[in-house]
C-alpha cells in the first residue's frame, strides 16, 4: 500500500490516496510499459537496501523529474538521500498488511503536477514488495550482529567494526579510545537475586552506557559481564571523562527486588589508539587498565595513560 501524505507546491492539491495493488495505477501516458518492465526486473536484483534504493532512484528520472529521494525508516533507524533537495515535496507511507516499509519524499526545485505525482505512485507500487524483502533483509543483518539480551553488538560485529574505525583512524590521524568494562561482583548478583535479574542488570548497563556516549560511538558486548565500548575522535582526556560518565550513570542506577534494592558498579580499563596498535594490542592494553582498576579497589576508571588522569584535574 502507498499513502500519500503531503505534496507541498502542487498545481491541485486533492485529498490522500492510497493504492493496494498495482491494477489500480494502471500506466499513465508518459510512463512507458517498457520502463515499468525494466524497473520491475532491476529491483529484483539486489537485497542490499541502498543500492536497492538508488537503481529505484536512477530509473524513476526517465519518467519523472525529480531532484532528490529520501528514504526513513524509524522502526529500523534507517535513513537514505539520494540528489539534492529541492523546495517542493511529496511523501509517501508504504506498507504491506503486516509491515511498516517507511516513508519516500521527493523534492524538486518546481511543482509537481497531479499527473506527476500519479506517475511517481505507479512507479513506487514496483518497489514495495522488493523493499519489504531488503527490510527483512536488513534486520537479519543487523541482529546476526547483535546481543539478543542486551541489543549491544556482538563479538562479531567487534570485530569487523573496530578492525575497521583502528584503519580509519589512522588513515586520516585522528584520535580513538577503547573502555573495557566489568560489572563489579557480578557473580554475587546472580547468586543472590537469581539469573532475571542479572539479565536486568546487563540490560540496564547497557541503557546506561548509550546514554553517556555519543552516535559515533559504539558499544560491544565482550562477554559475561563485560563490556567494549569503542569511542571515536576520542583522545585519552575524551575517553576518561566518558568512562567517569557512564561509571557514575551506572552506580545511580537503583533495582528493586522482593528481597530488597539493588545498587551496582563497575570497573573500566580505558586505552587510547597508538600508530603501531593493532585490535588486539589496543584491547589488551584496555584490559590491562581494568585489571587494575578491579585490583585497586573496583568503582573506578584507570587510564593507560597517566596524561588522561592528569587533564581531568
Amino acid at each position: 500500500m502507498v499513502t500519500r501524505l503531503q505534496s507541498s507546491g502542487r498545481a491541485a492539491l486533492t485529498e490522500d490516496k492510497q493504492v493496494t495493488s498495482f491494477s489500480d495505477l494502471m500506466p499513465k501516458p508518459d510512463i512507458k510499459p517498457e520502463l515499468l518492465l525494466k524497473l520491475s526486473s532491476r529491483l529484483q536484483t539486489t537485497l542490499e537496501l541502498e543500492q536497492l534504493l538508488d537503481i529505484f532512484f536512477s530509473e524513476m528520472k526517465h519518467a519523472v523529474l525529480v531532484d532528490s529521494m529520501c528514504y526513513s525508516n524509524s522502526n529500523q533507524n534507517l535513513l537514505n538521500s539520494f540528489g539534492k533537495e529541492g523546495i517542493h515535496t511529496c511523501t509517501y507511507r508504504l506498507t504491506t498488511h503486516k509491515d511498516y516499509m517507511g516513508e519516500l519524499t521527493f523534492s524538486r526545485s518546481t511543482r509537481f503536477r497531479e499527473h506527476e505525482l500519479a506517475n511517481i505512485e505507479g512507479l513506487i507500487s514496483t518497489l514495495v514488495y522488493p523493499l519489504r524483502n531488503a527490510v527483512r533483509y536488513t534486520e537479519a543483518l543487523a541482529a546476526a550482529f547483535r546481543d539478543p539480551l542486551t541489543g549491544a553488538g556482538n563479538r562479531v560485529a567487534l570485530d569487523k567494526t573496530l578492525e575497521r574505525e583502528i584503519e580509519l583512524a589512522k588513515r586520516h590521524s585522528q584520535p580513538l579510545s577503547v573502555l573495557m568494562l566489568d560489572i563489579d561482583h557480578f557473580k554475587n548478583v546472580n547468586d543472590t537475586y537469581g539469573h532475571a535479574m542479572g539479565d536486568e542488570v546487563l540490560k540496564q548497563v547497557v541503557k546506561s552506557i548509550s546514554a553517556c556516549i555519543r552516535q559515533t560511538d559504539m558499544c560491544f558486548r565482550y562477554g559475561g559481564e563485560e563490556f567494549l565500548i569503542m569511542l571515536a575522535s576520542a583522545d585519552s582526556a575524551d575517553a576518561y571523562r566518558i568512562a567517569e560518565r557512564i561509571r557514575c550513570s551506572i552506580e545511580a542506577a537503583i533495582f528493586s527486588h522482593e528481597k530488597g534494592s539493588l545498587s551496582i558498579t563497575s570497573s573500566i580499563g580505558s586505552a587510547t589508539l597508538y600508530t603501531s596498535d593493532t585490535m588486539s594490542s589496543i584491547c589488551e592494553r584496555a584490559d590491562s587498565a581494568l585489571y587494575k582498576a578491579k585490583n585497586s579497589g573496583r568503582n573506578q576508571v584507570i587510564s593507560d595513560r597517566e596524561e588522561a588522569l592528569l587533564a581531568t584535574n
